[in-house]
Order: C-alpha cells, then sequence, then structure tokens
C-alpha cells in the first residue's frame, strides 16, 4: 500500500497482476464462436436503433402526423360500422385455466435460475476439489 500527494492509499500493482493472468490461466480470449456472436448482437443492436436515431430528428423537425384510428375508413375496416366491445363475459370453455398459467409463470423461472445455481455450484466443486487433488499431489 502506498499513498499519494492527497493522502489516499491505493494498492501498486506488479508487472504481471493484470495483464498476465490469462497466460496463467491458459485462456487465450474469446474463441470465434464468441466473437461472431458478439457481432451478432452488435449487427441487431444497430439494425434496432438507427432507426429510432432516425426518428428523433423527424419528431423534432417535421412533427408526427398520424391519422387517427377511430376516423371512419381507417384501416378500410371501420367505414360505416363501429366497434362497440362485449360487456358480457365470454361463455364456453377457455384455451388455457388460471392452476396452469399460474404455476408455469411462477415456476418456470424459478425452476430455471435454481436448476442454472445448482450446476454452476457443481461446476465450481469441481473445481475446487481438482484443484485441491493437484495442490496435494504437487505437494507429495
Amino acid at each position: 500500500m502506498t499513498l499519494d500527494g492527497s493522502g489516499a492509499s491505493y494498492l501498486q500493482l506488479g508487472p504481471c497482476d493484470d495483464d498476465c493472468e490469462m497466460e496463467r490461466d491458459g485462456k487465450d480470449g474469446p474463441n470465434v464462436f464468441q466473437k461472431l456472436a458478439v457481432g451478432l448482437l452488435c449487427t441487431v443492436l444497430t439494425c434496432y436503433f438507427l432507426p429510432m436515431l432516425s426518428f428523433i430528428p423527424l419528431v423534432i423537425f417535421g412533427g408526427v402526423q398520424l391519422p387517427s384510428p377511430w376516423d371512419p375508413g381507417y384501416n378500410n375496416a371501420t367505414g360505416s360500422e363501429t366497434y362497440v366491445p362485449s360487456t358480457e363475459m365470454p361463455t364456453g370453455k377457455w384455451y388455457w385455466d388460471l392452476p396452469t398459467v399460474t404455476a408455469v409463470l411462477l415456476f418456470l423461472p424459478i425452476g430455471l435460475l435454481g436448476a442454472a445455481y445448482v450446476v454452476k455450484m457443481r461446476l465450481l466443486e469441481r473445481e475446487r476439489s481438482e484443484q485441491l487433488m493437484q495442490d496435494l499431489s504437487e505437494l507429495s
């Protein structure tokens, strides 16, 4: 630990504390599939955000002139009649039931996250045990 002129302390890194970490672990950085996935993600995000960025000047300088969807003739579907929503509850068989939907909405995400957590912990425990066995074999 060293102190700078303002009295704040900081930990001075050695020559290999941050740059050589990947070399010691045997990792060379992202592989080809990871690079392709990042490139695809950047392409998708660019295709998503560029139209949004082009819409901002349109709104600022020209304004948005959209027709009202309730005007007669909009979408060629409301020429003479007007839509009146039904006030009655639907009768007959529903295509889903409440207990099944509730169980799926509650337990599916919890189950997926729980399974991922268990797999992660088992993989970490396996790495720790392999590292411990390697350390013990080096000591012998």
